[in-house]
């Protein structure tokens, strides 16, 4: 390692890291929406985790109430969740008895999805949770700015 690679790696004389700099990421809206993807993921999956549940199995079973019978394909397609990788999400959720699937009457190859009584009662737990969170993060933002990000941001649709 070189002398001045050295001497940037080193604590300055207070004992403090030397502020790191991010050049060009300080211009790019990207960065700073990837940021608050991760704040907002580690909350959320915070306030899920008494319930065994993550952002995506949150995701999941939210989706599947507000579409009871649909297509696992089609709950997949809309998240955008690989297909191999739903298939384990929901054998997770159905061996957590808090979905069922069953062959679909319209096509047999597909499977109906639906939430369980139990699956009912943790997504209604979920729900507060995710109220609280969605609360700190409109705490944090403003409740002005918070409004305005929902509505840029949901124009952009999972291709």
């Amino acid at each position: 390692m070189s002398k001045s690679a050295r001497a940037r790696t080193q604590r300055n004389r207070d004992g403090q890291e030397p502020k790191i700099h991010l050049g060009e990421l300080d211009n790019h809206l990207g960065y700073f929406v990837r940021r608050l993807q991760h704040w907002i993921f580690r909350d959320v999956n915070a306030a899920l985790a008494p319930l065994a549940l993550d952002v995506i199995l949150y995701s999941i079973l939210e989706t599947i109430a507000a579409n009871q019978g649909a297509a696992q394909i089609a709950i997949a397609g809309r998240l955008g969740i690989e297909r191999a990788r739903m298939v384990a999400l929901l054998d997770e959720l159905q061996q957590a008895g808090l979905i069922v699937r069953e062959r679909s009457e319209q096509d047999r190859r597909a499977h109906a999805l639906g939430l369980t009584p139990r699956g009912r009662m943790i997504l209604k737990k979920a729900n507060v949770a995710v109220a609280a969170h969605e609360k700190r993060v409109a705490r944090r933002l403003g409740a002005d700015n918070y409004r305005r990000a929902r509505a840029a941001l949901a124009q952009f649709e999972t291709d």
